[in-house]
């Protein structure tokens, strides 16, 4: 099978091309990718994570959503943690206790959803059977992989006040520290092989039991004791009672194309709004990097995320406006405010995490966008299993009565927006990153850099970057410093960083699928950045 994989681990990618070398199709290569990408990656995504999946199906022609979040699990309360809480994040977001509990441990998780959504992708979509796929992922962690940059530097960075650093994040629990630190207590270099026997076990588990036996059968109950053993939220009951989310993506449009995203609690619906605020006006006239290019698609952003903070919520609990905010009239009534001058949002902004991307494309017309991460890792891995657990506690507010209030099999808000842009009826382009609300930025910008100044995809994922949730702009060091200086003139406050390349811009993940059917791909060089065509 002919097709093409982007993520961000190249060792990932060569798995899902081995996968269509071998006749399987985009959606094969999907599992198959996204269960190497646990073992090269294994605080950006996991067994015990969440994600969302957008597919298409060339012979049916449906393009749908299979949403597989991490829900709270049933012995929270809304009102348990009220009282301890210091405070949040200087990027508010994360919510910081003296303990850590929302961010490490046992109690920082959520039902996990990863198994079950690539199950059901499996089930419905795949063609090859799940121990074929599970296969390269299973051998990688068990003859070992040379350790990443960027898996290494999310460990090794400084973190901002109040989150715990890389080290005592693989600290949490001694089975963690015992899979993920050497002998002396030193993170694993880049380049040096690590193994992780225990994952590929609990993998070939998984193929032998089927995803059913992580929710219900033998491992399920593995799961389930270390669990209950260690104060978790999360009980039995939750594991055998998790459904994935099949159902449509939202819908909009920019410049002749159909934009397909995910549905809340994903960000689908305010990467739409940018886009459709940003057709009011000519960004290509402006020139790309340009003050006023910035300043629009700033504002864009700033406009998006008022409302993003104002409705998105999960909507099993709370209503959320999916029909308002993907509407051209609210576009437009935002584009009136930003020709008029008036500063957006209100200075909130989300701080980045731990996630990962797969972009595919398939010779028969199939295509996958598909986003899935761990938070940031909570440092627990039950004895044996291998793998680390999602610490998506940190994202609810700890007071209750607000629409994203700690509750009992609710599901955190997430910046993933898993985005197709169809032209008659058939992807055009297939991007997502990962990164927390960065994604947002990250796959707006790749948008627009095709479609509005005609780059190609390594160009659309290459260029300096921006971002903007309402506060500051901001912009990598490649952006000009005149060009910043124009900003500032304009009344914007510029953060510019020192890095040229930010990972912290977040990491777009593009294919393009010419009108020829002919594809090409980008991977972003922020960090990592793999691609694997079969010719």
């Amino acid at each position: 099978m002919k097709g093409i994989v982007v993520c961000p681990q190249p060792r990932a990618a060569d798995v899902g091309a081995e996968i269509l070398s071998a006749g399987g199709n985009a959606f094969d290569a999907a599992v198959a990718t996204a269960f190497a990408q646990m073992v090269v990656d294994p605080f950006m995504c996991g067994l015990g994570g969440m994600g969302s999946f957008q597919f298409f199906d060339a012979e049916s022609g449906e393009n749908g959503m299979i949403d597989f979040h991490a829900r709270a699990g049933s012995l929270v309360t809304p009102e348990m943690w009220m009282h301890d809480v210091r405070g949040r994040t200087e990027i508010s977001g994360y919510t910081i206790f003296d303990d850590f509990r929302s961010e490490l441990g046992y109690t920082s998780i959520l039902t996990p959803g990863t198994v079950a959504g690539f199950g059901a992708v499996h089930e419905r979509f795949c063609t090859k059977p799940l121990d074929e796929l599970v296969a390269p992922a299973a051998r990688l962690a068990r003859d070992g992989t040379a350790v990443g940059c960027f898996a290494h530097d999310f460990l090794s960075r400084p973190m901002m006040a109040g989150v715990p650093g890389g080290v005592q994040r693989v600290s949490a629990t001694q089975e963690c520290k015992r899979i993920h630190l050497k002998a002396d207590g030193a993170l694993f270099p880049v380049g040096e092989v690590h193994r992780n026997p225990d994952m590929a076990r609990t993998f070939e588990r998984i193929a032998a039991e089927g995803p059913g036996g992580f929710y219900r059968g033998q491992l399920a109950a593995d799961i389930a004791a270390d669990l209950s053993a260690n104060g978790s939220f999360v009980t039995a009951d939750d594991l055998a009672q998790f459904k994935t989310r099949t159902g449509d993506p939202v819908k909009g449009r920019y410049r002749g194309y159909d934009v397909s995203s995910n549905p809340p609690p994903g960000s689908g619906v305010t990467l739409i709004q940018m886009l459709q605020i940003l057709e009011h006006f000519d960004l290509a006239a402006e020139g790309h990097g340009s003050a006023g290019h910035i300043d629009l698609v700033a504002r864009a952003m700033a406009a998006a995320h008022t409302d993003r903070n104002e409705y998105l919520a999960d909507p099993d609990f709370a209503d959320v406006p999916v029909d308002m905010l993907a509407s051209q009239e609210r576009a437009a009534e935002w584009a009136e405010k930003i020709k008029a001058g008036e500063f957006l949002g209100d200075g909130k902004e989300e701080p980045p995490s731990c996630t990962t991307h797969i972009s595919i494309y398939d010779e028969l017309g199939n295509a996958v966008s598909c986003t899935h991460t761990l938070g940031t890792g909570s440092g627990v891995i039950t004895p044996g299993m291998g793998f680390v657990y999602n610490n998506s506690m940190k994202l609810f507010d700890p007071y209750p009565g607000s629409r994203n209030s700690i509750e009992v099999g609710k599901a955190r808000t997430t910046g993933m927006v898993p985005t197709m842009l169809l032209r008659d009826g058939k992807p055009a382009i297939v991007v997502g990153a990962p990164g927390g609300s960065v994604i947002i930025s990250a796959v707006l910008q790749s948008i627009l850099n095709i479609v509005d100044f005609g780059m190609s995809p390594v160009e659309a994922v290459t260029v300096p970057r921006i971002h903007c949730e309402g506060g500051a702009i901001h912009v990598e060091a490649r952006v000009q410093g005149s060009v910043c200086r124009q900003l500032t003139d304009m009344g914007h406050e510029v953060k510019q960083s020192a890095v040229s390349f930010d990972p912290v811009m977040s990491r777009a993940h593009v294919v393009q699928i010419g009108p020829d059917g002919t594809w090409r791909g980008g991977a972003d060089p922020r960090g990592g950045g793999g691609m694997a065509v079969v010719d």
